[in-house]
């Protein structure tokens, strides 16, 4: 290039424009790592829950196969949108600590059981509430399926 004199002109240092196109794509990439960041941190709770459900769970598995013969006797039955018992055997005491914790541990957390004792089995969900997490339904349920006897 020449300049208005005719002499050679060359650049040295960067332009204003230069400088202001690397700083908007630095703030771009900074804004996407930090998006990245809070997926990752949402989708680590999201599985805590679902393994906080999952401890429930087994721990309704053990009060099940220590009572089993009261299980299979539909004793344990109960709906996720029906109340604990307040009156009865040891099931009363379990199905009741069972529904405390997991309204502790998880948000909005409740759990059903259901028996049969022509096939001798049981299943179990618990349910609860994850609102905070990116992908599927804010109700969540984790099912469990065991065989007594």
């Amino acid at each position: 290039m020449k300049n208005f004199k005719g002499r050679g002109y060359h650049q040295s240092g960067v332009s204003m424009i230069e400088v202001l196109i690397a700083i908007l794509i630095s703030v771009i990439g900074l804004f996407s790592v930090t998006k990245m960041q809070l997926n990752a941190v949402s989708n680590t709770h999201s599985a805590y829950l679902r393994s906080q459900a999952a401890v429930s769970a087994n721990a309704m598995v053990d009060q099940l196969r220590a009572n089993s013969s009261a299980a299979l006797n539909g004793d344990y039955n109960l709906a996720l949108t029906a109340s604990a018992p307040t009156s009865g055997g040891l099931e009363v005491a379990d199905l009741t600590q069972w529904r405390s914790d997991l309204a502790a541990i998880l948000p909005s957390g409740v759990g059903s059981v259901a028996c049969v004792s022509a096939t001798e089995t049981c299943n179990l969900v618990v349910q609860w509430d994850d609102s905070r997490g990116l992908a599927g339904s804010s109700i969540q349920q984790f099912s469990l399926t065991l065989r007594l006897q």
